[in-house]
């Protein structure tokens, strides 16, 4: 029989090293860390493969490393509150179905999406998202997209297409007094 392996930390700002002994429990299944002031992240982390949810919340991370997204088990991921301002280029098909990153430093996600396409939940709020990429229709079963608070001018009109599409977020945006008409006729949504 498998047992749920849950591990938790919460760092101090004075904590400015990414805690490596976590990659010595490689039968971790979940793993959120919180806090401290370290930025790198590493790559060593595809040795938890086993890996099936992983917060990395408040830290001063500004870039991950592809290996992260290809760990076998990996369907959650949250990376919310960090210093990052782009995904990594994915190269091969990641199983997550949540994605949370919010209150990044986020100018695109458009170079990982197509290998993101079993993703249900997108939290992309608080970001420097300028445009939502024709990409973003690549992702046929997203259910939850939210854009709040980004820096986004216009919705294509594609995204009323987007049929498993249930819960759009997009308050808080630059819009147009035209666009929001817009958005708003179109999209159904009021802003």
């Amino acid at each position: 029989m498998w047992f749920e392996k849950k591990i938790v930390l919460k760092l101090t700002e004075f904590e400015d090293q990414f805690p490596i002994e976590v990659l010595n429990s490689w039968d971790v299944t979940e793993l959120e860390i919180i806090g401290g002031n370290f930025s790198y992240f590493p790559e060593d982390i595809s040795i938890l493969k086993k890996l099936k949810r992983l917060s990395l919340v408040s830290t001063k991370i500004n870039s991950i490393p592809k290996e992260l997204f290809e760990l076998p088990e990996l369907v959650y991921l949250n990376l919310k509150n960090n210093q990052l301002s782009e995904l990594p280029i994915l190269t091969k098909k990641a199983r997550i179905k949540t994605l949370i990153l919010g209150r990044n430093g986020i100018k695109s996600v458009d170079q990982a999406l197509p290998c993101l396409v079993d993703m249900m939940t997108l939290d992309i709020g608080h970001n420097k998202l300028s445009a939502i990429s024709d990409n973003f229709y690549l992702l046929k079963k997203l259910q939850r997209l939210n854009l709040d608070s980004n820096n986004l001018k216009t919705v294509p009109a594609f995204v009323k297409n987007m049929q498993e599409l249930s819960h759009l977020s997009i308050d808080n945006n630059p819009f147009s007094a035209s666009e929001k008409a817009r958005i708003e006729r179109e999209l159904n949504i009021s802003l």
